[in-house]
């Protein structure tokens, strides 16, 4: 990617912080999951259960991107009020928000698409994969395939980052660490214990371990996992592609040309992008984390404009589908995806048409 005439501070004109509606938002993503959360526990068909229990699911992904949001603090122009709005919109995504803000800001934002520094998805090089062992290739096959997709960030980063950072080396075990972590721990057993008393009254019997059973899984584990899987989905798309270019470590933050070229607009119907708060707008984003998700939409119009559209791709099944097969593996060497087949071959790998 070449030179290109926009910078961060363009955008800043766009970073017009409201803090009434973005508590709007909040207040009303968190209503409605509350509400589904009721219905996948009254509700009596499976098949309703597992119905509310995706909208739950969504609903935490929605308060998320509105907890992103504090987590830039883009949500109002108060530090404290970000910090305790942000706090509240990830606990039913089981996230402290420190350990978000450690993460999301100052390692993948910093160091967006580094190879070995940002946990986007990153894709395992030609030369590492063939040195992995066998059951370090399997996992990552599975992974990168469309059924192991919805599991990698649940894996790779949610326990080992969020549910038990202990056993990281970065960030610090602070005593703000500490204290948002807890209050992720607390808040589990009040949502659990809290859901199995509804979930007793509505069922009337007095069936103790039915009502948990009920509550458990509908109320939390399917919610649970329909958000992981909607960040897994936001990180493959908005990170991997046939021209998405992923770079060795620098040492240094990546510049906007590095950001860019490592960052795709992924473009669904009008309404479906409402509906997700913006989220796929990302290269504004990228370029200005301070602008608020309202005004991401008139923020990706000027990056478009000066960037000749780079990088903006409408997603179909069939993209996905592609970059799934195409985007397996990188080489750095030459800065382009190849397939497995084509670095367990003999031959020298062959570049991929686009």
């Amino acid at each position: 990617m070449g030179q290109i005439d926009i910078d961060r501070m363009t955008l800043a004109p766009f970073a017009r912080r409201s803090a009434w509606r973005s508590i709007s938002y909040l207040v009303a993503d968190l209503a409605i999951y509350a509400a589904f959360v009721y219905g996948a526990i009254a509700a009596e068909a499976v098949w309703l259960k597992l119905l509310f229990s995706l909208g739950a699911g969504t609903m935490i992904s929605l308060a998320a991107i509105v907890g992103h949001d504090a987590g830039h603090q883009s949500f109002s122009n108060s530090k404290e009020m970000n910090r305790f709005f942000g706090t509240i919109a990830f606990l039913p995504a089981l996230h402290p928000f420190a350990l978000w803000e450690h993460h999301h800001n100052r390692v993948h934002h910093r160091f967006t698409t580094q190879l070995g520094v940002d946990n986007a998805f990153p894709p395992m090089t030609v030369e590492d994969y063939r040195r992995a062992s066998w059951g370090r290739r399997t996992y990552y096959r599975f992974i990168r395939s469309l059924w192991g997709q919805p599991f990698f960030y649940l894996l790779e980063v949610w326990v080992p980052q969020m549910l038990l950072p202990f056993t990281q080396k970065d960030p610090p075990m602070t005593a703000r660490v500490w204290f948002d972590l807890v209050l992720v721990y607390l808040y589990f057993v009040e949502f659990i214990l809290l859901t199995t008393l509804v979930a007793l009254t509505v069922a009337g019997d007095g069936n103790v371990g039915a009502a948990f059973a009920n509550a458990f899984v509908f109320a939390f584990l399917v919610p649970f996992l329909i958000w992981n899987a909607f960040i897994s989905f936001l990180s493959i798309v908005q990170h991997t592609g046939p021209d998405v270019r992923w770079i060795a470590p620098t040492g240094v933050p990546s510049t906007v040309e590095q950001s860019l070229a490592g960052t795709v607009h992924v473009v669904f119907p009008e309404w479906f992008d409402r509906l997700l708060h913006r989220i796929m707008q990302h290269q504004a984003h990228h370029l200005n984390v301070g602008i608020p998700l309202q005004e991401l939409k008139a923020a990706q119009a000027a990056v478009a404009a000066k960037n000749n559209n780079g990088l903006v791709r409408v997603w179909t099944p069939a993209y996905h589908w592609q970059l799934t097969r195409m985007c397996q593996l990188y080489d750095l060497t030459h800065h382009r995806w190849v397939r497995f087949a084509d670095a367990q071959a003999s031959e020298p790998v062959r570049e991929l048409a686009a």
